[in-house]
């Protein structure tokens, strides 16, 4: 296993994150520390960063050198927000830390962080064309890419934290109001904006749009406490930004539990959010929590193994998975042969391809329970999907993967779970569900001693009995007769009495 450190000079904090990851490009967060320092407090009076910042953000940056040098790590990337750029004494702060820690800081350039953050969406969502939308302290950054390609791009001058400099006077109703006023101008001049088609999607990143999320799931009692991909509609956006222009501030300096910022900057990054609704944006958009950092890593370790740009982030996701927290050693056969069953059992399931997905992540993780504990580990395997990275899938695949996992024996179906989940699984689910517990729970038989000796299955349908013809390369009594275990479940679901030859 290959360790590598970021170190991150942002706006408001200092960050290190130290990743795990192989030779062929997975990778995941091993640790991460963050310590607040206003670099670029008080810069905009003469333009230079303050002595006293400078210091402690290099007492910060020793500390975390020493952290990344008993871990003996080499590999390592160091960048600095885009801002800095603008200091007058940059090149002296930063040839000071270089003198002092060893550390070489690259300050991004807007083209380094728009592609930066295009490549986070493109290694974590699965979409073809849309727009990407960053409100930061200083600056908004808008993507529009087609085929996964960026087609136009933008970084302007209009942030959550600078566009409270232009306004002073007013209620906070009424300086939102301007911001977004301000900001609808900005974005009127982009002509490429309006003529986006109807397939086009629409992605959120940055601190604002996670307090956005976490407001928005709070007010409709989102059952699933996942950000990443969760879409805010029109509707939940409104009435978000409904009750944060009411308030008073005088009284809520601070959002509790959803953000360090002040209110009212979080307030005005809301309402340049509010124009994007207004003017282009379309249903709603879908948050990010990777931002240009998780793009930087992706870039730098994906490229070094020198393959085309993901297509399947499903897929790269779930095998990332797998690759750092194994449970069983052939999830990919058991895959196989649940795709096999899907197949040959679609005459009685009549599932649609949508499930194909759902049967994707949960026979890819129908064995992540034994994390936990091997006892239970089927009830086990709910709480570890959901709360596990996975990419390329929407809130709803990953809420049915769970539960397909945690039922393999239909006997501990939980409806009382179900209905908790009611707002984003239907009836139809229900019964989908309990059709393709019982196909992951045949693969994972078919497959017990992990040694692929099934190869093929072919499947017989005569009047109230299923046979099922196993086509193997070596002696599979064993597989057959564990297989055989399920027919009592396969019978209460599907209606027919089970024969495996």
């Amino acid at each position: 296993m290959n360790k590598l450190a970021v170190f991150e000079l942002g706006v408001n904090d200092v960050r290190l994150t130290i990743f795990n990851h192989t030779s062929n490009g997975y990778f995941t967060i091993d640790s991460q520390i963050i310590e607040p320092v206003k670099l670029t407090q008080d810069m905009e009076r003469d333009g230079y960063i303050k002595p006293a910042r400078i210091q402690e953000t290099i007492s910060i940056l020793k500390n975390f050198r020493k952290i990344v040098d008993s871990a003996k790590i080499e590999n390592m990337i160091c960048y600095a927000s885009p801002i800095i750029a603008t200091a007058r004494n940059q090149i002296a702060f930063l040839d000071e830390v270089y003198k002092t820690v060893s550390l070489y800081f690259k300050v991004l350039t807007s083209e380094e962080q728009i592609s930066a953050l295009h490549s986070a969406v493109m290694y974590s969502f699965a979409m073809t064309r849309g727009v990407i939308i960053q409100v930061g302290d200083y600056s908004t950054e808008i993507i529009r890419f087609n085929r996964r390609v960026i087609v136009n791009s933008i970084s302007l001058p209009i942030g959550a934290f600078n566009l409270i400099d232009k306004i002073h006077n007013g209620s906070l109703a009424d300086r939102m109001d301007k911001a977004v006023e301000i900001m609808t101008k900005e974005l009127k001049k982009l002509d490429w904006l309006y003529d986006l088609d109807e397939e086009s999607e629409f992605i959120g990143i940055g601190e604002v749009f996670n307090s956005l999320g976490k407001l928005s799931r709070k007010s409709s009692h989102y059952p699933l406490d996942v950000a990443h991909n969760y879409e805010i509609t029109q509707e939940s956006f409104q009435n978000v930004y409904n009750l944060i222009r009411g308030l008073d501030l005088d009284k809520a300096k601070k959002l509790k539990g959803i953000s360090e910022k002040r209110a009212d900057v979080i307030a005005i990054g809301l309402a340049i959010i509010k124009s994007a609704y207004n003017e282009f944006v379309r249903g709603g958009v879908k948050l990010s929590t990777n931002g240009e950092m998780y793009g930087i890593v992706a870039k730098n370790l994906l490229g070094q193994t020198g393959e085309k740009p993901l297509l399947d982030i499903l897929g790269y996701s779930l095998s990332s998975i797998n690759e750092f927290y194994p449970t069983t050693a052939n999830a990919d056969s058991n895959y196989a042969l649940a795709v096999i069953l899907y197949k040959q059992l679609k005459v009685l399931h009549k599932l649609t391809r949508p499930y194909v997905k759902v049967l994707r992540i949960a026979a890819s993780l129908c064995m992540a329970g034994k994390r936990i504990s091997f006892e239970n580990y089927q009830k086990n395997n709910f709480a570890v999907i959901l709360h596990s990275p996975i990419y390329g899938a929407s809130h709803k695949d990953i809420v049915l993967a769970a539960f397909v996992a945690a039922s393999q024996n239909i006997d501990d179906f939980s409806l009382s779970d179900w209905v908790r989940y009611k707002d984003l699984v239907s009836d139809e689910d229900l019964d989908a569900v309990r059709k393709l517990a019982v196909i992951i729970k045949m693969a994972t038989m078919f497959n017990i001693t992990n040694s692929n000796s099934v190869k093929d299955i072919a499947c017989d349908v005569l009047g109230d009995t299923v046979i099922l013809k196993t086509e193997v390369e070596r002696d599979a009594t064993l597989e057959i007769s564990q297989a055989m275990s399920v027919a009592g479940d396969f019978k209460k679901v599907y209606g027919k009495n089970l024969q495996i030859l």
